[in-house]
C-alpha cells in the first residue's frame, strides 16, 4: 500500500486536513524509518482469508485471532464524517477528573 487515506478524524485540525483528501506516504514513511532506525524493519503482518462468499469474509491473523467482516451495503462510496462533530473526548475527562478529584461546583 502505498498510501493511506484516513476520514473521519476525532482530532480537530487534522480532521479537516484529513477529510480533505490528504494521502499519507505509507510506503516512504516506512522506508525513511527503516533507513535511519538500525533496530526498526517494516512489519509484515499475516493475514489469512479463510472463508470468502459474497457477503462474508473470515480471516486469521498471525496470532490466530479471528476475524469475520459482513458486506452491510453494496455502496462504494465513502461515508461522510462532516456532521459529525471533533472531540477528543476532553470536556468528559475534565468533568470526571473535577467529580473524582477536585469536586468544585457553581
Amino acid at each position: 500500500m502505498d498510501t493511506v487515506e484516513i476520514k473521519g478524524s476525532n482530532i480537530p485540525g487534522v480532521r479537516q486536513a484529513l477529510d480533505q483528501g490528504l494521502k499519507l506516504p505509507s510506503r516512504g514513511l516506512a522506508k525513511v524509518l527503516e533507513d535511519n532506525i538500525s533496530t526498526y524493519s517494516n512489519p509484515k503482518p499475516v493475514f489469512q482469508t479463510t472463508y470468502l462468499s459474497d457477503t462474508i469474509r473470515i480471516s486469521r491473523d498471525q496470532d490466530g485471532k479471528i476475524f469475520v467482516y459482513t458486506k452491510v451495503d453494496d455502496s462504494t462510496d465513502p461515508t461522510d464524517y462532516s456532521g459529525t462533530v471533533s472531540d477528543l473526548g476532553i470536556t468528559k475527562l475534565l468533568e470526571g477528573f473535577n467529580d473524582s478529584i477536585l469536586k468544585f461546583y457553581l
